[in-house]
């Protein structure tokens, strides 16, 4: 799962795969929460991080 949230950061945010791991064990790190926890929200999308680090849930266009 961690490989697979690294896949999709490095997509995100157009950086090379040891970057995007970086980027989730960064955020895994300020927020206090495991990085496999991390990982899973990214890979069900509740979580989008940012060139800011700072992760936002994503936005849902189909709500009403």
């Amino acid at each position: 799962m961690i490989h697979q949230a690294t896949g999709m950061v490095s997509v995100q945010l157009s950086l090379p795969l040891p970057q995007a791991l970086l980027r989730l064990r960064a955020h895994a790190y300020s927020s206090g929460r495991s990085i496999t926890d991390i990982s899973q929200d990214v890979v069900d999308r509740q979580l989008r991080l940012d060139h800011n680090s700072s992760g936002t849930p994503p936005t849902d266009v189909d709500k009403d």
